[in-house]
């Protein structure tokens, strides 16, 4: 069979997922699905461990307040649900491939979203928000549990929520890194 199995987070399907005020558009990210369908990728969600764990109605937090053990502890029962359908496509030919949101405190890839001394009062403002290199708590253990029992797949952030995301270069770098 072959092919890519793209497993992306939650809120690129879901954009009501997202905590309170940081939908960019009503439902899904249509450039991206779009994107994908025409690669003939088959599209997976991942489940969203935040609003799983907070609820839809949750302000923003930062890692820091997601690195704890009982959330730490939520992910990786996702992750071990996860990791056996990646094994599932995997057996049937797919390439494997995560898609996660860099600055997401639990979704990030490359950059992360940090302030140890911020209590993620709704009133704060976006610049005690710090953006900084590093991966979320929910894709640091859903890679640990991955990399137990998959040995080749590929990891992708995409910045579309942060300031200076260009769509036509996040394209190109789809495309590059689809194709190998």
């Amino acid at each position: 069979m072959g092919g890519k199995a793209v497993f992306i987070a939650h809120c690129i399907l879901n954009q009501n997922s997202k905590a309170l005020g940081f939908a960019s558009r009503p439902g899904l990210v249509e450039w991206l699905i779009d994107f994908l369908k025409q690669g003939g990728c088959v599209v997976e969600q991942l489940p969203c461990p935040e609003m799983l764990y907070l609820g839809v109605n949750r302000w923003w937090h930062t890692r820091d307040q997601y690195d704890t053990p009982g959330f730490r502890r939520h992910c990786r029962r996702f992750a071990k649900m996860v990791a056996g359908l990646m094994e599932y496509y995997l057996r049937r030919g797919h390439t494997i491939v995560l898609i996660g949101i860099d600055g997401s405190p639990s979704c990030g890839v490359n950059l992360t979203g940090r302030n140890p001394y911020w209590g993620g009062e709704p009133r704060a403002s976006a610049e005690q928000y710090q953006v900084v290199e590093g991966m979320g708590v929910w894709i640091e253990e859903l890679i640990k549990e991955v990399e137990r029992r998959i040995k080749r797949f590929k990891v992708i952030g995409l910045a579309m929520d942060l300031p200076g995301f260009d769509l036509k270069e996040t394209l190109k770098m789809l495309e590059a890194e689809l194709e190998g």
